[in-house]
């Protein structure tokens, strides 16, 4: 697949370094010669120099041979326009990323058919959704939706006296027989992720990612000595796109929200726009005003402002509680060492949220999709072609590449089941998958019946 991506930022760079290393044909626009040079460096992806409002620019790109446009700048304006570009060049898929919340409603609906945006993706919406699963899953620190939300993958660190903690998978599968309701996809020990098999031991301090239905979502964290309570009493750290949005959500869901924003004229619109939130002005690196708003006795801080060093910051801050939960909002992957030292639960970026609403859009058949900021395996959901190597198999005989593992199949009108190695597949099954990125060739080649399985 030819894809051109407009804007080597956070979200651009991500997309780039994920579909390079599956093989796909990625040409990066970027006006930036430094940040262009940076990303030729280091990823095997072409790059171009210019701007993608330009048709010469577009050309140099080989638009006309691309299958999909992804404009990720953070210039609303060039994003739409190279969208517009792009259908005039015959791209049969383009997506958008549009954070001025005019341009993205109603009043902005006529530019977007104009510029003939496909898919419409707003980084800031959906962090906030992130951030809200994770209000529902307090002891996760990663929570993604697959199967429209009846499946979930969580992310958390096995406790200390968990009950999990000490046996192998396949002694958790035998006590569970035979109905499973979760299955572990990944495990992360030391710095090094695998897929775990049945001979892997689970251990405290392991991070896992686990599969399992909505219903079931409080009993694994449990197993697991992941505490998890409601959000009763919170602090929003920053009052822009996200934070207002989860302080919201928040309040109406009847958590006692404080918001805390420190442009002085904003904190003022957003006591207006929110009654019922209690807005304080302040910077949220002055730890006596956190004092003074008892940030240390809250079950949950969010920390969402622009500065990702003073998100970390104040959630380390706030991390002193005995038991308050925190979450910081993060764009520089390389601070992420500092987010596990400092004792913060959980760290979101805008550039995984948003890359994932664009990776279900390049996969084609694949309903969801979610990746990590830790590692490169990523978990998808596929459906089973007709004719195809997987239609009538029984999962233990596919023989597929240890670097994948089948999750849970969904079949219409019924819930997820969690796949057994005697699970039989059947065309128009979808299956959620865990895969590294270079072994999705050999998923497709067993689940489709066409000749192009990149």
């Amino acid at each position: 697949m030819h894809v051109v991506i407009v804007g080597a930022g956070e979200v651009g760079w991500y997309l780039a370094q994920r579909l390079g290393a599956e093989g796909h044909d990625v040409v990066v626009i970027e006006q930036n010669e430094a940040i262009a040079s940076a990303i030729a460096a280091q990823l095997d992806v072409q790059v171009v120099v210019g701007s993608a409002t330009l048709p010469s620019t577009m050309k140099a790109a080989r638009i006309d041979r691309a299958d999909l446009l992804a404009g990720v700048t953070q210039n609303d304006e060039v994003n739409l326009i190279a969208s517009l570009l792009a259908k005039e060049a015959g791209v049969p898929q383009t997506v958008v990323r549009i954070q001025t919340e005019e341009l993205r409603g109603p009043a902005g609906a006529r530019l977007r058919e104009i510029m003939r945006a496909d898919v419409v993706i707003d980084p800031d919406a959906d962090t906030a959704d992130e951030i809200m699963e994770l209000t529902q899953a307090s002891g996760a620190d990663e929570v993604y939706q697959m199967s429209g939300g009846d499946l979930l993958v969580l992310g958390c660190t096995i406790g200390e006296g968990a009950a999990l903690a000490g046996s192998t998978l396949a002694e958790i599968g035998a006590s569970f027989e035979p109905d499973w309701r979760f299955l572990f996809g990944a495990l992360t020990r030391n710095g090094e992720t695998v897929i775990p098999r049945g001979d892997q031991r689970l251990e405290a301090g392991d991070h896992v990612r686990v599969l399992t239905n909505r219903q079931s979502r409080n009993e694994i964290l449990e197993l697991l000595g992941a505490s998890h309570q409601r959000a009763k009493r919170v602090m929003v750290l920053g009052g822009g796109a996200v934070g207002t949005r989860v302080a919201e959500r928040l309040e109406a869901a009847g958590a006692d929200v404080v918001l805390v924003e420190h442009d002085l004229e904003r904190a003022r619109v957003l006591s207006e726009k929110l009654p019922r939130v209690t807005v304080v002005q302040g910077n949220i690196e002055d730890t006596d005003m956190l004092s003074e708003e008892s940030i240390t006795d809250k079950d949950l801080v969010i920390a969402a402002t622009g500065d990702d060093a003073a998100n970390v910051l104040a959630c380390a801050f706030a991390a002193t509680g005995r038991n308050t939960f925190t979450v910081a909002v993060i764009h520089r992957l390389s601070l992420l060492p500092l987010v596990r030292q400092f004792g913060i639960d959980a760290a979101l970026s805008p550039r995984t949220a948003s890359a994932n609403a664009v990776l279900r859009h390049v996969r084609g058949g694949t309903a969801s999709v979610a990746t990590f900021l830790e590692s490169d395996i990523e978990v998808d959901e596929i459906e089973i072609e007709a004719d195809s190597q997987a239609d009538g198999a029984v999962v233990a005989e596919l023989h597929l590449p240890h670097s994948i593992v089948l999750g849970a199949v969904i079949r219409p009108g019924e819930a997820g089941r969690i796949v057994r190695g005697n699970t039989i597949l059947h065309a128009g099954d979808n299956v959620v998958v865990f895969a590294r990125p270079d072994s999705l060739p050999a998923l497709r080649k067993a689940f489709t019946c066409g000749t192009d399985h990149r």
